[in-house]
């Protein structure tokens, strides 16, 4: 039967380990999982935007300009312009007003109505 040889190899290996390190038997730490999403670091002057609606993230500080992406309701980006940049005007999330702010979210760069976000610490 195998088993009569599996087990003494396994104490042996074990009083092996014990010898080269110098005293106690211990297992090798399992190898660290990587994280499923890894963290971006936001730049040291991100100020992070609250989207009170969801709002396209555009190419240019214009409503018809082509969208490169979605900036869901309740999600934070970081807001990488000055807080207020002029564009085209825009009546959008009950505001009207000509303020566009650019953002990064989730690796897209672009822009969003500044009247559809709330600045968060």
């Amino acid at each position: 039967m195998r088993l009569k040889t599996v087990v003494p190899a396994l104490a042996c290996a074990a009083a092996l380990g014990t010898a080269v390190a110098g005293g106690t038997a211990a297992a090798a730490p399992a190898p660290a999982r990587p994280a499923a999403v890894a963290p971006v670091a936001a730049p040291a002057t991100c100020v992070y935007a609250e989207a009170k609606e969801s709002v396209k993230i555009r190419n240019a500080r214009k409503v018809n300009a082509t969208a490169l992406g979605l900036f869901p309701k309740g999600s934070l980006a970081c807001r990488t312009s000055t807080p207020t940049t002029s564009g085209e005007s825009y009546n959008l999330c009950g505001v009207k007003d000509n303020a566009w702010s650019e953002i990064t979210y989730r690796g897209i760069r672009g822009w969003i109505p500044r009247g559809c976000t709330v600045n968060r610490a």
